[in-house]
């Protein structure tokens, strides 16, 4: 087909916008003024069908660079009923009561496992097992915060997972399970500790592909052609043959590209053989494997975010899942083998123990008979940046993947509360996306959500607004259809952190494709790559910041095919 009058955003630098362009066998043949498409077309002797757009507004297919779709499958709501009745929890007693309450609602429950809410409900009031005890003592409960990095068990669910006083953490500062002055288990675990209560979750396959589908038509509804899912802490297999049977089956028609996730110190010495076997038992043309993932680190929020400078609050500095050394040695074998790497840095401590590591590769490969560096790593989150190392995403081409719908403070997440974590200038100077992105680093954007509660945060327009605005529109007074009002949401500092919307689209785009190593045919509107855009009716640039989150595109195509919104 040949597209013609539109406002093409193209992304390419060489011809930024267009007005038109040709498709043809799901590739761009042609982009330029509707005059020189339609020429094109009469001097290859084309008849193509002519899509008179009047004017509407065209950019390439979105990437979602890090997010998690099975996981979300997994994790799915609060509970079975779809109340939530759990979920924004203010305060520990607010949690207890409504523990209460559910309890009596469900009494004969033999598991009782929701979200409570942020972890700052407790911040100054910990929750303990003894506290869950005197509600629900013979039934497992376990809560978990709603950031998914630490929950807090009762007794009976210690036994359950067999988690005794003497069970070792995985990982010293980062993956631990919580003890008192006197060694006894107090029954809050962080992150990889939770590995076990999510395998304990595990959906059936109807389950696993009514979750994948729900997210998947969403995503598509809203612009995203291709997505990275950043991992799996448990059920791999299942996953990936489900992925693959319904690719086979015709069901997905975004790419998908897969990592194997590292989660426990254990698992690195045979990661690279898994995934070499997931490789070759389970790619298929949509569905890749070409990224191992690591969670190196953890989140501020509950002090395993690896830092230099200590937590003011508890003067730790939270921890890595292995040592900086050990990460050498593995990032040289992924090399070896190209496989590219993204690992989960939030705290400035890890972010520097990559980058010495990348350093320290591309010096090892510019020596005589040196292997070269040629994989692509990125750090996903970033939370908190040295100053001094800022430079160093773009001088070691090392990828900085943000989720700006965080930087309205990441679900709630008030500036007070970073301080007290963090003290008053480190603490009001997190999220840099907009200077990172203004060194010439190579930015990526993604949704990074993990569940199905709210699916408004997976769109990436969602992102966009709170991107630019630095402000979340969950946060602001309702309107009077009921809609929430970014404009009167807090504004997240730094202010002048606020990212445009050129920067927005093209780290949503040809940033995405570049970390992803598609590039070459994603990401851009230009001719030989995938007639990946979409259609929208209004110019995102003219768009009111405060309404982007609401922008639904019209049509979506993938490959040249227009896709079906539901």
């Amino acid at each position: 087909m040949i597209v013609t009058n539109a406002k093409v955003y193209t992304q390419n630098d060489a011809m930024p916008k267009a007005e038109a362009f040709a498709v043809e066998d799901g590739k761009f043949v042609c982009v330029g003024s509707n005059e020189e498409v339609r020429q094109w077309a009469a001097d290859h002797a084309k008849t193509m069908e002519e899509l008179d757009l009047d004017g509407k507004f065209i950019m390439p297919g979105i990437i979602d660079s890090h997010t998690h779709i099975a996981m979300s499958a997994f994790m799915g709501g609060d509970d079975d009923d779809d109340e939530f009745p759990m979920y924004d929890c203010k305060s520990k007693a607010e949690i207890l009561e409504k523990l209460k309450d559910l309890v009596k609602k469900h009494p004969f429950r033999v598991f009782y496992a929701m979200f409570y809410g942020q972890i700052e409900a407790l911040a100054d009031d910990p929750l303990t097992r003894d506290d869950l005890d005197k509600i629900v003592r013979f039934r497992p409960v376990v809560l978990m915060e709603s950031e998914c990095h630490s929950a807090i068990l009762n007794s009976a669910a210690l036994r359950y997972f067999k988690i005794r006083e003497d069970t070792p953490d995985i990982a010293p500062g980062l993956s631990r399970y919580d003890r008192d002055e006197n060694g006894r288990l107090t029954g809050f675990i962080t992150e990889m500790t939770m590995v076990p209560i999510l395998a304990s979750q595990t959906p059936s396959e109807k389950e696993l592909r009514f979750g994948i589908t729900k997210l998947l038509s969403y995503l598509i509804s809203r612009g995203v052609t291709t997505i990275f899912d950043a991992g799996n802490m448990t059920e791999e297999d299942l996953i990936f043959r489900t992925f693959k049977a319904m690719d086979q089956e015709g069901k997905i028609p975004v790419r998908m590209f897969m990592c194997h996730m590292l989660w426990h110190p254990d698992m690195v010495p045979s990661a690279i053989e898994k995934f070499k076997k997931y490789k070759a038992k389970y790619e298929t043309d949509n569905i890749r494997f070409e990224t191992m993932k690591m969670m190196f680190d953890g989140t501020q929020r509950i002090h395993t975010a690896c830092m230099i400078e200590p937590y003011a609050d508890t003067g730790t500095c939270g921890g890595t899942l292995i040592s900086e050394p050990e990460l050498l040695e593995f990032m040289r074998a992924l090399n070896h083998e190209g496989i590219d790497f993204h690992l989960h840095t939030v705290g400035e401590a890890a972010m520097r123990k990559v980058m010495n590591c990348v350093e320290r590769l591309q010096a090892e490969g510019e020596e005589e008979n040196g292997e070269p560096f040629r994989i692509t790593v990125t750090c996903a989150h970033d939370e908190v940046i040295c100053l001094e190392d800022i430079n160093r995403f773009k001088e070691l081409g090392i990828v900085a993947n943000f989720t700006p719908s965080w930087n309205g403070g990441n679900c709630g997440s008030e500036p007070e509360n970073m301080q007290r974590l963090l003290g008053q200038e480190r603490g009001l100077c997190t999220l840099q996306s907009r200077t990172v992105f203004d060194t010439g680093a190579v930015v990526s954007f993604s949704s990074d959500e993990v569940e199905l509660h709210n699916l408004n945060r997976w769109s990436p327009f969602w992102g966009m607004e709170v991107g630019m605005t630095r402000q979340d529109p969950d946060f602001g007074e309702p309107l009077e259809d009921g809609a929430p009002d970014g404009r009167t949401a807090p504004i997240y500092p730094p202010v002048d952190e606020r990212l445009t919307l050129s920067q927005l689209i093209k780290g949503y785009t040809i940033n995405g494709a570049k970390q992803l190593g598609i590039d070459d045919r994603l990401g851009s509107i230009e001719v030989g790559k995938d007639a990946d855009f979409l259609v929208l009716a209004e110019n995102l640039f003219e768009v009111d910041p405060y309404r982007l989150h609401e922008v639904v595109p019209e049509r979506v195509y993938i490959k040249g095919k227009v896709q079906s919104i539901v």
